[in-house]
């Protein structure tokens, strides 16, 4: 087997390079390791969806949204806050639930927890998730990617994954699977879905969230975001939408930073507790503010 010490007691030092050049590209994982260069349909039934805010879940799920609805799938969709923190609650609601008709799928459910105030650790967010996890047995779970930049976007994903670690083995459905899925940060998929016969139909759900694109531009995001993922895409396909699959296994067998790791920057996951990872989040800021308070102005 070729050492690199060996490389350094190379008398030619061409032969060295070429031998290390090639002993790199044996060592590196390739581009098809990394990324599809396929696309695949991404199906289940029961479906949960399980959206942070109003809108989330047509950004983020709406490509497997819509081949629910196209294979008659049962589907759940759930709004774990009120949205608040940008527009009317009320009003949003009525958004996600335009949107909701305009793709055919079934009426969210709205849990309102207050916008920005998830906690990966807050136990009536686990209890609810634990609960709703065990009522529907999906076959397919989707939440969000824990690389997202939102706040309440990686504390729902660490919440369900504490919840789906905390499942004795064979509670679940014989076939489940969790879908990570992105809106605000990319993330590194396994799967990605051709969207080129259902991107009218999902721009047209995208529009029903008015009082949203209004204030961030994300009709254009979601127009950049899936034409980036056709990269590795044969040239019909013109958009693609991106999720990062794991089963139940993996799951037992993999920390919430391990999972992580596999999607892409975790936005400041150190550790595998979301108690301690709130508690060092927490301990950063007051010692950033006490830090401030004594600049000149």
């Amino acid at each position: 087997m070729l050492e690199l010490s060996d490389l350094s007691s190379s008398a030619n030092p061409l032969s060295c390079r070429k031998t290390l050049t090639l002993w790199y590209h044996i060592a590196m994982r390739q581009e098809a390791e990394l990324v599809p260069y396929v696309t695949t349909r991404l199906a289940g039934s029961p479906l949960l969806v399980l959206a942070p805010h109003p809108d989330d879940e047509v950004f983020g799920c709406g490509a497997v949204l819509l081949e629910a609805v196209r294979s008659h799938a049962e589907n759940h969709v759930v709004i774990i806050t009120d949205g608040d923190a940008q527009g009317d609650p009320e009003a949003r609601r009525g958004e996600s639930r335009e949107a909701a008709r305009r793709m055919g799928s079934s009426e969210p459910e709205f849990w309102a927890f207050r916008d920005r105030s998830l906690l990966p650790s807050d136990p009536r967010l686990l209890d609810r998730l634990r609960r709703k996890i065990d009522e529907v047995k999906p076959e397919l779970l989707l939440a969000p990617s824990p690389a997202e930049m939102h706040p309440d976007h990686r504390a729902l994903a660490l919440a369900t994954y504490r919840v789906l670690r905390a499942c004795p083995p064979g509670s679940l459905h014989p076939e489940f699977r969790l879908a990570a899925y992105e809106v605000s940060a990319f993330l590194r998929p396994n799967v990605l879905i051709d969207l080129t016969a259902d991107w009218a139909q999902l721009v047209h759900a995208a529009e029903a969230f008015g009082s949203q694109n209004t204030v961030r531009p994300y009709l254009e995001v979601l127009d950049a975001v899936t034409t980036v993922h056709r990269l590795t895409l044969p040239a019909e396909t013109t958009r693609a939408a991106a999720y990062h699959l794991s089963d139940h296994q993996f799951i037992i067998d993999n920390s919430a930073t391990q999972w992580a790791s596999q999607l892409g920057p975790s936005a400041g996951l150190t550790s595998d507790d979301p108690e301690s990872a709130e508690k060092a989040c927490s301990t950063s800021f007051f010692r950033r503010l006490k830090q401030s308070l004594g600049r000149p102005r």
